[in-house]
């Protein structure tokens, strides 16, 4: 009989994973969330059902809807989230080094971002990533941001449930990315 294919991993994010797979090293998002945290998570998931509204009018454009979730996740609220040298490390390992492009063909960057976030983002990575970043609902619904809230709830269960590079996968390695190469720049 085969052993599983999925390992079990925590629910709610935090912990050693994270601080391999992320940048959150010394941040609130290296430690597991305590009983409270969770509550709160799970508060603000309901409170964010009576706002089906707001999602509707969200994801009624997905382009629009995709291009909100990436001037989102720029934010240097998410920065603790941008994939960890681990994971740059096994794109570059699979994927090889990102080519250099002129703006008129960006199109071969975005093929290769999406091939090389498609190596890492395996099951278990997703559903990690996903957790962390729904540990940000309680306080975008306390702050009534109501859009951003709904963008990334979604965004975490397209991660957590897809096989797809969503907004949030590809920023994060982007800046994952980017990360990498300004601190191995420094060491050369």
């Amino acid at each position: 009989m085969r052993g599983r294919s999925v390992r079990v991993s925590t629910r709610a994010g935090g912990g050693s994973e994270a601080a391999r797979l992320t940048r959150c090293a010394g941040s609130w998002l290296e430690l597991e969330p305590d009983e409270g945290e969770q509550r709160r998570i799970l508060a603000a998931s309901q409170e964010l059902k009576g706002q089906r509204a707001v999602a509707n009018a969200l994801y009624a454009d997905p382009e629009a809807a995709n291009a909100f979730c990436l001037e989102l996740f720029r934010s240097n609220a998410f920065a603790p989230l941008h994939f960890a040298d681990e994971l740059v490390e096994a794109m570059l390992r699979q994927c090889g080094e990102p080519p250099i492009v002129e703006e008129e063909e960006s199109e071969a960057f975005s093929h290769y971002l999406r091939t090389a976030v498609l190596t890492v983002a395996l099951p278990n990575t997703r559903r990690h990533l996903a957790a962390q970043l729904r540990r940000y609902l309680p306080d975008y619904i306390a702050a009534q941001q109501w859009r951003e809230a709904v963008a990334i709830d979604y965004s975490a269960f397209r991660t957590a449930l897809g096989n797809e590079v969503t907004p949030f996968l590809a920023q994060m390695a982007l800046a994952g990315l980017a990360a990498y190469y300004e601190a191995h720049e420094e060491d050369s």
